[in-house]
C-alpha cells in the first residue's frame, strides 16, 4: 500500500513538472533545431595568459637580483606554471571553446573573418576573452581524526592550479551588454585509511598523493573549453525561452543542452554557469 501510494505520488510530481517546463521545453526544442539560420558567435581571442604564483613567501627584497621582478622570482617558485607554455595552453583552450560552440550549432567566426560576421543575417554576438589567469598556490589539507579515543592529525600541502576568466559577452546589432566571470580548480589528489596499530594502540594512516602533472594543467585547458562553450549555449537557450515566453508569465525551469547525447535537461534552477557581474 506504501508503495503504491508512493509510485501514485511520484507519478503526480513527474506529470506536474512537465506540464510545467513543456512551453518552455517547446521554445528550447526550437532554439536547439535552428540549424539553417543558427545564431552567429565572433570569438575574441584573449591578448595574454597571465600566470601567477600565489603563495606568500617571505623574500628578503635585498636578494632580489638587480633587474629581476618579484613577480618573475616567484614564478620560478612555482612547481607546474613555470613548464607551462601560454600559446599551447591558450590554443588548446581556444580550440576546445571553438570546436564545442560549433558541435552545438553555432556559426564561429574569428576577428580575421570580421566582413563575413557582419553579413550574417541570424542573431549575432560578439564572445570576448577579456582576462584569463592560471595560477598556482599551496592549498592546506588537514585530516584530523578520533580513532579509539586517540586523536590523528596530519596536515599536507597540496599544489592548486586554478584558471580564472572574465568575459565580455555583446549583441552585434544593439547596445546590450554582459559581464561574466568563471572559475575552475585542479588539485593534487590524496587518498588514505587510517587503522590502529594496536602494539601501541595508536592510529596510523597509510596515505597515497596523486600529484599534478604538466599534462594534466593542458588537459584542464581542454576540458574547459568545452564546459565554458557549454555555459554559452545554456544562457544563449535559456535567454531565448525567457525573450519568447508570453509577456505575463515567466520560465519556471532551466534547461540544459548535452550535445554529446543530444538532450535537453531541465531543473527549477540554475545549477551551474557563468556568474554575472553586474557593475
Amino acid at each position: 500500500m506504501v508503495v503504491k501510494f508512493r509510485l501514485v505520488f511520484l507519478f503526480l510530481l513527474s506529470v506536474i513538472f512537465f506540464s510545467a517546463c513543456s512551453l518552455e521545453r517547446k521554445y528550447a526544442m526550437k532554439f536547439i533545431r535552428q540549424k539553417d539560420s543558427s545564431t552567429a558567435v565572433l570569438v575574441v581571442q584573449p591578448f595574454s595568459l597571465d600566470m601567477y604564483n600565489n603563495n606568500k613567501y617571505n623574500l628578503d627584497s635585498i636578494n632580489i637580483p638587480k633587474g629581476y621582478s618579484l613577480d618573475s622570482l616567484l614564478f620560478q617558485q612555482t612547481h607546474l606554471l613555470k613548464h607551462i607554455s601560454d600559446s599551447i595552453f591558450l590554443e588548446s583552450y581556444l580550440n576546445s571553446f571553438i570546436n564545442s560552440l560549433r558541435k552545438n550549432g553555432f556559426q564561429v567566426f574569428l576577428p580575421d573573418e570580421l566582413e563575413a560576421f557582419k553579413n550574417v543575417l541570424s542573431p549575432a554576438y560578439i564572445f570576448r576573452f577579456a582576462q584569463v589567469e592560471l595560477s598556482e598556490e599551496i592549498d592546506p589539507y588537514v585530516i584530523s581524526e578520533d580513532f579509539s579515543g586517540n586523536n590523528l592529525y596530519k596536515s599536507f600541502d597540496l599544489n592548486l592550479v586554478t584558471l580564472s576568466n572574465w568575459f565580455e559577452f555583446e549583441a552585434r546589432d544593439t547596445a546590450w551588454r554582459k559581464i561574466f566571470f568563471a572559475e575552475d580548480a585542479i588539485s593534487d589528489e590524496i587518498s588514505g585509511d587510517v587503522f590502529l596499530d594496536k602494539r601501541k594502540n595508536t592510529p596510523v594512516l597509510y596515505y597515497n598523493i596523486d600529484s599534478l602533472s604538466v599534462k594534466e594543467v593542458y588537459q584542464m585547458a581542454t576540458d574547459v573549453g568545452e564546459k565554458y562553450a557549454s555555459y554559452l549555449t545554456d544562457f544563449l537557450m535559456n535567454s531565448y525561452i525567457k525573450k519568447h515566453f508570453p509577456s505575463d508569465l515567466k520560465p519556471k525551469v532551466f534547461f540544459h543542452y548535452d550535445a554529446e547525447l543530444k538532450m535537453l535537461f531541465s531543473s527549477f534552477k540554475q545549477e551551474e554557469g557563468f556568474q554575472e557581474i553586474e557593475k
